[in-house]
This record gives structure tokens, C-alpha cells and sequence, in this order.
């Protein structure tokens, strides 16, 4: 049972490996709005599936939201310029909708 589990965990790394080939990490600011709630504002992590300036991106990250101490991890659609990022997503654990803008490390 045991070179079962770790024969699939090297599978699925190894599969992973190529996605991870072009990928740019973002921090920056983040906005909750919607949902009937006040909007929040809050310091991002991600980590983004593209790193090449003018064009869109998908990532996941997590978000701190220093008013109320509460984190979130969401998933994030953007569009990446010379050493940034800006795009929507939605937070799975606040359950509302985001707009961000951050710094990436992105190459022309």
C-alpha cells in the first residue's frame, strides 16, 4: 500500500512539473465587494500560471484581511503588465467576490 501512494505522489509531482515551468508570484492588495457584505480590504499571496507581460493569467493565493484578522484563499483570473498583475476572482472562504492589484515578477 505504501509504493502504491508514493508511486502515485511521484506521478502527480511529475506531472505538475511543465505547469510550473512559467509561473510568476504576486503580492498586492485585495478588495472584496458584493455579497452583501462591507467591502474588506486585504494583503495577497499568489501564485500566478504565466509570467509574460500583456497577457491573462490564472492563479490561486491566500489573503490576510487585517481588520477583522481573517484569511482567505481564493482563485484569481488577471491580466499581466510590466512587473504586475491586476484581475477579479472570488474568495472560497469568505464567499464574495475580489479585485486585485499587486506586483509580480513578470518578463517581456
Amino acid at each position: 500500500m505504501k509504493t502504491l501512494i508514493a508511486a502515485t505522489s511521484v506521478a502527480l509531482m511529475a506531472g505538475t512539473v511543465p505547469a510550473l515551468a512559467d509561473t510568476a508570484f504576486m503580492l498586492g492588495g485585495t478588495v472584496t465587494f458584493g455579497s452583501n457584505r462591507p467591502a474588506e480590504f486585504g494583503v495577497s499571496a499568489r501564485l500566478l500560471e504565466n509570467n509574460r507581460v500583456d497577457e491573462s493569467t490564472l492563479g490561486a493565493g491566500v489573503t490576510y484581511y487585517p481588520r477583522n484578522g481573517d484569511v482567505g484563499v481564493d482563485v484569481f483570473a488577471g491580466y499581466l503588465f510590466d512587473n504586475g498583475v491586476f484581475g477579479f476572482g472570488y474568495d472560497l472562504v469568505q464567499g464574495a467576490p475580489i479585485m486585485s492589484l499587486g506586483i509580480a515578477n513578470t518578463e517581456d
